[in-house]
């Protein structure tokens, strides 16, 4: 894939815009560049949509690069402007590219798209996530294999719902809402009765057990 990429060897020759995007290469986030820059955060993501929007429209990555420049909003209309032929070309983009896609806050929009696409063939990227040390990925790939609803993310977010944070528990059990089995509701129900649980997880694993009519 050709992307834009600067490094500290010609820095005296970049732009603060350039310098800015330098540092969001590296997977710095946008509040940890606003600290190092001593800039505002808004004016950093300022910097980046300049950066990610000059990109040589001949790249492979048009329909990527135009998302992750938007606001979610505006995303969210692009997204559903899209013709089928324009799908298609965006879902070959994301499965060729997703793992290039090396800086968080990107990443995170790209897993959002995942599940706004809901094509069963993403699925071992959310499952990879899953495993991710970021816990906003995490939450996020259990949100998007609910939108999927394949029985075969089943095992895994049964896994989730043991998992160290409590919003990825949370997501884990509104995702499994739609594909739970017996083992399943047991698991719920056990977060349910847990008194060590977090008030809004538990309220999650009622709600869910009550729309399956189990409580």
């Amino acid at each position: 894939m050709s992307r834009t990429y600067f490094c500290f060897d010609n820095i005296e020759e970049l732009s603060e815009e350039e310098i800015t995007y330098m540092l969001y290469q590296e997977g710095k986030t946008i509040k940890q560049i606003a600290i190092i820059r001593r800039m505002n955060e808004k004016e950093v993501s300022e910097h980046l949509i300049k950066i990610k929007v000059k990109r040589p429209k001949s790249t492979n990555n048009t329909f990527i690069v135009e998302l992750l420049s938007m606001v979610k909003n505006d995303r969210i209309k692009k997204l559903m402007s899209l013709n089928d032929e324009q799908i298609r070309e965006l879902k070959i983009e994301l499965y060729n590219d997703y793992t290039k896609y090396k800086n968080s806050e990107d990443r995170m929009i790209l897993i959002w798209l995942i599940g706004e696409i809901r094509d069963i063939k993403f699925l071992p990227f959310l499952k990879m996530e899953l495993r991710s040390k970021k816990v906003n990925h995490r939450r996020l790939a259990c949100s998007a294999l609910g939108k999927i609803n394949d029985k075969k993310s089943k095992e895994w977010l049964e896994e989730m719902l043991r998992d160290e944070n409590s919003q990825v528990r949370q997501y884990a059990i509104k995702a499994l809402s739609n594909i739970a089995d017996e083992k399943t509701y047991s698991l719920i129900y056990s977060i349910y009765k847990n008194e060590s649980e977090k008030q809004y997880v538990k309220k999650t694993a009622k709600d869910v057990l009550e729309k399956l009519k189990i409580i």
